[in-house]
């Protein structure tokens, strides 16, 4: 018997909006990439951040400051200072390397997650999980193909420590998701970046075009709409289930990529990133990963 139609909508919808997200984060990226090649890096994140604290002061203010307490400060300025080390490292290699190669490099984070969920959280990980982490890794090495003549480029390199970086981000959270709630935990993070990146992003400064501005505005709302579509997913779905649907970003980065840039993938990028895709939904199959709620993850966390 064909289901009721309230029932297809709902088996559908995740992943529908789970989709979307991962199209949008793809634009969101080349469009970064774009503005990155006369605009600093350090100056589009300190743009994004004061627009984040910006929408936040309601709730500082309703909450009458009360919001700014914490019980672990210490944990709120190590998650602050990762993240915001993450982005610079992140979007940096955004801007220089090819979109599909800076995007399948981000997805090792998952390896790092597992890595050092065993080592700081002692969590559990079986003969499976090493496995596909050995794979991914393996993979990781295809695209970063050095070879005796040839240096990992430093790009590349940047790339890896980003995603480090945002996985030990992730550890942090999961121990601060405990402990804080989920509004404090985004304003102590989002204040930290911004006073990370204020004076790298002023002393840089360069004065937007017109057309820049415009882009730094479509940035910014590309960032929220990938926020709200990926609360919406999950709101419906579990992580589990939506987590193979994210690696369809590689597609959206290779096409954007050769479209908007003319980036032609090489052999060895497609080869390592078929095994850190396969390797990473072998991750997630072998052993659920958790992961904080929604709310509390920042886009670029997923960078």
């Amino acid at each position: 018997m064909e289901s009721p139609p309230q029932a297809r909508r709902l088996n559908v919808s995740p992943a529908v909006w789970f989709m979307l997200s991962t199209f949008l984060f793809a634009l969101m990226l080349a469009l970064f990439k774009w503005l990155g090649q006369t605009v600093p890096t350090t100056q589009l994140i300190l743009l994004r951040q004061t627009g984040v604290v910006l929408l936040l002061i309601p709730v500082i203010v309703s909450s009458g400051g009360t919001v700014f307490r914490t019980k672990a400060p210490g944990l709120n300025i190590a998650r602050g200072l990762l993240s915001a080390f993450a982005m610079l490292a992140g979007f940096t290699a955004v801007v220089h390397l090819p979109l599909a190669e800076s995007t399948t490099l981000n997805f090792t984070k998952v390896f790092f997650v597992v890595l050092l969920g065993a080592l700081v959280l002692k969590e559990q990980v079986g003969s499976a999980r090493w496995g596909a982490m050995a794979l991914g890794f393996g993979g990781t090495v295809v695209v970063l193909a050095p070879d005796a003549t040839t240096l990992v480029d430093p790009m590349a390199a940047l790339a890896i420590l980003a995603a480090f970086l945002a996985a030990c981000t992730i550890i942090v959270l999961r121990r601060l998701a405990t402990i804080d709630r989920t509004s404090t935990l985004m304003i102590w993070q989002s204040a930290i970046v911004l006073l990370v990146v204020a004076v790298p992003g002023i002393t840089a400064w360069h004065m937007p075009s017109p057309a820049e501005w415009l882009g730094i505005a479509v940035l910014c709302f590309l960032m929220g709409a990938v926020q709200w579509t990926t609360i919406r997913a999950h709101r419906a779905a579990e992580a589990s289930a939506l987590s193979p649907i994210e690696y369809t970003r590689l597609i959206y980065a290779a096409v954007i990529g050769f479209l908007v840039f003319g980036d032609v993938p090489t052999g060895h990028t497609i080869v390592g990133a078929l095994l850190i895709i396969a390797a990473a939904i072998w991750v997630q199959r072998a052993g659920r990963v958790t992961t904080p709620p929604a709310e509390t993850l920042d886009p670029a966390e997923r960078s």
